[in-house]
């Protein structure tokens, strides 16, 4: 066998390992829903923000561990923290340095605002196609499909996924004026990071509303 021959042995040999492990978006997207269903159990940490004309864009910082969230939101002049658990609700304001105390109408899952995190079957409904991909990560583009009769749902998705960990690194979407942008999912958040504790703010005035 000449030198010719070897090398487009080798490269047919490489161009077949290559075919063999390339994921479709569809295997990536599936991978990142098995990984992320770990923050049931571990609990998981991501930063919301929502961009609306006039208002501008508004930025939280979460930590969910099972039913219980924790919500910080930091302006230019002013600091809110919220906690939540299925029954009771405190929620801190540092202009006033008052925590308010509430209970909970519904306590029920379905209307539960600690059903916080990012929803199962995220793309049902969408077309998936591979738009971009890195050493870091893959960027998928999720189209809204011609039989996706949800007006909730946006007409698309940008979704980037870790090729380290393959938890979403960044998801955002548009609709009507408003933009939604979920960043730094991670997984890992201790319950007593999402309880609310009155000793980290011994000055605070506590109003109980229950």
């Amino acid at each position: 066998m000449n030198v010719k021959h070897i090398v487009m042995a080798l490269a047919a040999t490489l161009i077949a390992g290559t075919m063999l492990s390339a994921q479709t978006p569809e295997e990536i997207v599936q991978k990142m829903s098995t990984e992320m269903q770990r923050g049931e159990t571990e609990g998981f940490a991501m930063d919301l923000s929502i961009k609306m004309p006039i208002i501008g864009t508004v930025t939280a910082h979460n930590l969910i561990n099972g039913k219980k969230l924790k919500s910080t939101i930091v302006g230019k002049d002013r600091i809110s923290v919220s906690w939540s658990d299925p029954t009771t609700k405190w929620e801190y304001e540092s202009t006033t340095g008052e925590i308010t105390i509430s209970s909970k109408d519904s306590p029920t899952a379905e209307n539960n605002d600690t059903d916080y995190g990012i929803p199962d079957g995220i793309v049902d409904g969408y077309k998936l196609k591979l738009r971009k991909e890195t050493p870091e990560a893959w960027y998928i583009l999720c189209k809204k499909a011609r039989d996706n009769k949800d007006k909730d749902d946006p007409k698309k998705m940008e979704l980037v996924v870790s090729k380290a960990t393959y938890l979403p690194v960044c998801i955002s979407s548009k609709r009507s004026l408003i933009s939604v942008m979920i960043e730094n999912y991670t997984l890992g958040v201790p319950e007593s990071s999402v309880t609310f504790n009155p000793d980290e703010f011994p000055e605070a005035k506590i109003i109980d509303k229950r």
